[in-house]
């Protein structure tokens, strides 16, 4: 029988992270539907690798596992309300462990992190639920230290969990992905982003339009700038309308306006870039194609399919071209002078 360790006092979290449950998580139901069917039915794994995409609700998700897993009162769903809610939410309980990424100044997940997490997996749960241990940020792992979880993964003991939260499966072992139930994460629906900004403070407009912009991804969503996205986006969008016939000063002054941006200039491509989608879009599907500038749609006009297609490819190509570090001034009047 592993030793149990006596509880100790840790110290809290310079800022209180909210209490995290299945019925606060949106656009995820296939993964939870599937970690409700292993737990009520006594099937559990004893290690979880999560994959998707940035930002998608993996890490909320393993918290909301740890959290459900331990809450008496509401086992899964999870009550919010009771200790064992309070302090997985606050990081002192003392069977559930979080490996937060990489320590400060380093690109990489160490053995030495990796080997705390197993020691304090070692120790006999101090309640009757299994001890949860989560790596956030696992495809950071280096290879020593995946080595090092394979003893934790060969030899499982039923009293603890193991859940590894990685944006690329690629980057884990075979070894490792062998001997892991791989659980799905996806995109979210717009609307659902939308609704999670909402959440978080952003007023209806602005979630709906920075979400459109957050390829499903709400963490994505929370990174955007809402006067970047929201007022500049629709003087970018409505100058570049206005460039169609222009001359070359014109034009040139333009691109002097979009070379001074402060944001990346990838950044305000992909908005132009996005605008001709929106164009495309319409073209072939019609007045009730879903746009990513939606607030925008009354000055879609009448858009073509092929002049569509060549000014996103233009688009692309001086992003391309900037990230190569081109002359910007040249590649965005040149670019310009393409767009139809």
């Amino acid at each position: 029988m592993p030793p149990r360790r006596p509880a100790a006092p840790q110290p809290a979290p310079t800022a209180p992270t909210p209490i995290v449950r299945f019925a606060d998580v949106l656009g995820q139901e296939r993964a939870i539907a599937h970690l409700r069917r292993g737990f009520e039915g006594g099937r559990l794994a004893h290690a979880f690798v999560f994959t998707g995409p940035a930002g998608v609700g993996k890490r909320t998700v393993a918290r909301a596992l740890a959290t459900g897993v331990h809450c008496d009162a509401a086992p899964f769903t999870a009550c919010g309300a009771c200790n064992a809610c309070r302090t997985i939410a606050a990081g002192t309980h003392p069977d559930v462990r979080f490996v937060a990424g990489p320590l400060e100044g380093k690109r990489d997940i160490s053995i030495e992190q990796v080997r705390d997490l197993q020691r304090e997996l070692g120790f006999r749960s101090l309640s009757r639920h299994p001890k949860v241990g989560i790596i956030d940020d696992a495809h950071l792992l280096t290879a020593q230290a995946q080595n090092a979880l394979l003893k934790t993964l060969e030899e499982p003991s039923g009293d603890s969990v193991l859940v590894l939260v990685a944006i690329q499966q690629s980057a884990l072992l075979p070894t490792i992905l062998s001997r892991c139930q791989r659980v799905s994460f996806g995109p979210l629906p717009t609307a659902d982003v939308a609704a999670i900004l909402e959440r978080h403070g952003r007023s209806a407009a602005e979630a709906r339009v920075l979400a459109a912009y957050a390829n499903g991804s709400p963490g994505v969503a929370l990174t955007l700038d809402p006067e970047f996205f929201g007022r500049r986006r629709r003087e970018l969008i409505a100058a570049l309308a206005g460039l169609r016939g222009a001359g070359f000063k014109k034009l040139t002054d333009f691109a002097q306006t979009l070379a001074g941006e402060e944001k990346d200039p990838t950044a305000v491509l992909a908005v132009i870039a996005s605008w001709h989608r929106d164009l495309m879009r319409r073209a072939v599907l019609g007045a009730d194609a879903e746009l990513q500038n939606a607030d925008l749609a009354d000055a879609v006009g009448a858009p073509d399919v092929a002049r569509s297609l060549r000014n996103l490819e233009t688009t692309y190509a001086t992003m391309r071209a900037l990230r190569q570090n081109a002359n910007r001034n040249l590649t965005l009047v040149q670019m310009l002078m393409r767009l139809e």
